[in-house]
């Protein structure tokens, strides 16, 4: 860990330390939190790890690499730190960070809805880079989470060792950790925040009321995680109504800051929205069943609901033992068996029962969705977009419920212990605890020891009537510290770039040119961090045009893309692709002939392609499609002269092109032309391209699969294509009216009765 990184966390948690320090139970609280971030993420920066698998230069290219913990978080070096780095280039080099060349040709990059662009709790990675920012999100995250937790339930009246048990419990919980370093767990730490903001809105507190607003519309439109800060929304949305049910005054007062969060969202939510509309994802997802999901049965069901109590029941991720057919992080929605035997233990007290009562309804939507319960999500599968959402993100509201339904039942206990009762809660799900871990399909996981024998401890707590009530909470903090322990990932810093890879970089710096790659010889997105265009691109907001052109280089798949296996030299020297990178095994077969091997060693292999052209360049001839491009039926194509073009267009002329402007978003090419031509841009077709001649603006014509191709008249002409998010200026009149309403809200004071 750097030293800049060691301060952006020492310095917020010391200002914690300093504002706690005159109310003794917030301190307190603090320093248990504090033993809990040296424990968990402290432990992996303390060796000279970064909190995530994998960074580009170690081994296989860049390739994640899990060095203590689950390679599920692949999607952090992947996707994310590509993105931010991205940004930040693009930045620095005074372009806006609209768009990338270096990925999948140039594809959308603010508007893909995960860059976290306008969010200001992403300013460590501004700073610090992705690595060094990631290490420090980590941390506040789980602090967000764990004080947010503390506060909320402080506010519901409960006593402070009841509120450190369930803030322990969720902020250390199984979900924070298992997406820790992605941005869906922002929605995540700032989820009991915006309960808290909740309560306080529906007590005539208008401050919280616009905090409420900001948080909710920041979460869903600041390109966060739109997806799981829908299920926040719902959340909210269900759980406001229990409170504010039967009295007219809350419910106008629930209705205020979730109409301002709409506004709020729209700088992030309307480009996203467009950009989501033309993504492949959608076009797979509205051609399938995806919710219902049909493979999910009610033995799956089972075996992933039993995870509440015994997480590692399926086997242990990072030991590559796990079972259940779908990703452990999203059924990891356990907060530990001592704080369910503490939810199911202890009756609320009657001040609790309606704060209870949203909780539950709120966990109990969640659960529904995530087990696919019959009835409900027959109805849920009529609500428009779910079915392309992954469901299983709400899971995390299961957690915070339980949570916070074990500290009012300890709340309560405390208050008004019946030890009978609470032993002999805690006794069976000591039994199911046991039981569900001897019945484990095939080998048992590596999971911790410690937390099967736990609910018996609680039970000798509950019955003993000597020992100290600061023990329930020490128990939960052992029982998310050993859950937790082999969940975060580490990864080494970058090694040596490997000579295969020091080679690319100098062919492409002498001839220009895009790059692809086969198999795991370079995953998809690395190459621009390594300073390179790959025309693949891992995105799960695709545009349709840019998945078209993966088909046919044999990479299915249509949320993620997988391995390029048939990159035929015509179609890809149509894109620009000079260089391809493989296994050390080499490329064969029919898409081989015409790449030319020009280094091999122990890492792979690099070829040429003689058939790369300039991604912006000329038609004469258009041909219409001919074959199966993923077949080969292109490859008898002259792409340096003719665009493959499905419409009727009509050219026939000679001309000339020069470049005048090339940049990410904006490039600009003078034409002379004898006779109509098609002037043809490689970068892939998505919402918030626009194309003109001579300043006016004309209808792009799809060309070579994914292209974008603009009909020149006879003479001599300014050819201009430009992108910018769409929406982006009608998102930002309405997040800036939004933000300027919650002002209003918040320094307006409520009528007084007459």
């Amino acid at each position: 860990m750097s030293a800049a990184a060691a301060l952006w966390i020492l310095v917020p948690l010391a200002l914690v330390h300093i504002l706690a320090r005159r109310n003794r139970t917030l301190l307190l609280f603090q320093i248990a939190v504090d033993v809990g971030l040296v424990l968990l993420p402290g432990r992996i920066l303390l060796r000279g790890l970064h909190v995530g698998p994998g960074v580009p230069g170690a081994s296989g290219w860049g390739a994640p690499v899990a060095v203590t913990g689950s390679t599920e978080q692949s999607d952090l070096p992947l996707e994310f730190s590509a993105w931010w780095e991205e940004v930040r280039r693009l930045v620095a080099q005074g372009e806006p960070p609209w768009i990338s060349e270096r990925i999948g040709g140039g594809v959308p990059l603010y508007a893909n809805g995960q860059t976290e662009v306008p969010f200001p709790l992403q300013l460590p990675v501004w700073v610090l880079g992705a690595e060094g920012g990631s290490d420090v999100m980590a941390v506040w995250k789980l602090e967000l989470a764990a004080l947010g937790g503390f506060l909320l339930l402080r506010r519901l009246g409960t006593v402070p060792v009841a509120a450190a048990t369930g803030a322990l419990a969720f902020g250390f919980g199984l979900y924070q950790l298992s997406w820790l370093v992605v941005p869906l767990t922002w929605v995540v730490a700032l989820a009991p925040w915006s309960w808290w903001a909740l309560l306080g809105a529906l007590r005539g507190n208008r401050r919280q009321a616009a905090l409420l607003a900001v948080l909710l519309g920041a979460l869903a439109g600041w390109s966060v995680h739109a997806e799981t800060a829908g299920f926040l929304w719902l959340s909210i949305g269900a759980g406001g109504l229990v409170l504010a049910w039967g009295r007219r005054r809350r419910l106008l007062r629930l209705a205020a800051p979730l109409l301002l969060a709409l506004p709020v969202a729209a700088v992030g939510a309307i480009p996203t929205l467009a950009t989501i509309a033309d993504s492949s994802k959608l076009a797979a997802g509205t051609s399938r069943v995806a919710y219902p999901d049909p493979g999910l049965d009610w033995s799956q069901k089972a075996r992933a609901a039993a995870l509440v109590l015994v997480p590692w029941r399926e086997g242990h991720p990072a030991a590559g033992t796990w079972r259940l057919q779908f990703p452990h992080a999203a059924v990891a929605v356990g907060v530990g068996a001592v704080a369910v035997a503490l939810a199911l233990g202890a009756p609320v007290r009657r001040r609790h029962r309606r704060a209870a009562l949203a909780l539950a309804v709120s966990g109990a939507l969640a659960a529904a969705l995530l087990y696919q319960l019959p009835g409900f999500s027959q109805l849920a599968a009529r609500v428009p977009g779910l079915g392309v959402m992954n469901w299983a993100r709400a899971g995390f509201l299961v957690g915070l419920t339980v949570a916070c339904l074990a500290a009012l039942g300890l709340d309560a206990w405390l208050r008004r212990p019946t030890r009978r009762r609470l032993a002999g809660v805690a006794l069976a799900t000591q039994a199911a605890v046991a039981a569900l871990a001897l019945s484990a399909p095939g080998t048992p996981g590596t999971g911790p020891r410690l937390t099967l024998v736990l609910p018996s401890v609680l039970a000798a707590v509950a019955a003993a009537p000597a020992v100290a009530p600061v023990t329930v909470p020490i128990l939960v903090g052992l029982e998310t510290v050993a859950n937790g322990w082999h969940v975060l990932p580490g990864s080494r810093p970058a090694s040596p770039t490997p000579p295969i890879l020091r080679e690319l970089q100098v062919r492409v710096a002498e001839e220009g040119g895009r790059v692809v790659a086969t198999g795991a010889a370079l995953p998809a997105n690395l190459a621009a961090r390594l300073g390179l265009a790959d025309v693949r691109s891992m995105d799960p907001v695709r545009p349709r045009a840019l998945a078209r052109l993966h088909e046919a280089m044999g990479a299915a798949g249509g949320d993620l893309p997988g391995p390029v296996t048939t990159p035929w030299p015509g179609l890809a020297g149509a894109w620009g692709v000079r260089w391809l990178a493989t296994p050390p095994e080499g490329f064969i077969g029919p898409a081989a002939t015409g790449w030319q091997e020009i280094f091999r060693s122990d890492a792979g292999r690099l070829y040429r392609n003689p058939r790369a052209l300039a991604a912006l360049r000329l038609a004469t001839k258009v041909a219409p499609p001919l074959g199966d491009a993923s077949g080969g039926g292109w490859e008898g194509v002259d792409f340096a002269t003719t665009a493959v073009v499905a419409e009727q267009v009509s050219v026939g002329g000679e001309g000339t092109l020069t470049p005048v402007e090339d940049r990410p978003w904006r490039h600009v090419a003078r034409v002379r032309a004898t006779g109509p031509v098609l002037a043809v841009l490689h970068v892939p077709r998505a919402p918030g391209w626009r194309t003109f001649l001579d300043g006016r603006e004309v209808r792009a014509v799809l060309c070579d699969l994914a292209a974008m191709g603009v009909v020149i008249p006879d003479g001599e002409h300014e050819v201009r294509w430009q992108y910018a998010p769409p929406g982006l200026a009608p998102g930002s009149v309405l997040s800036l009216a939004g933000l300027a309403g919650c002002l209003v809200l918040s320094l307006s004071s409520p009528r007084r009765r007459r």
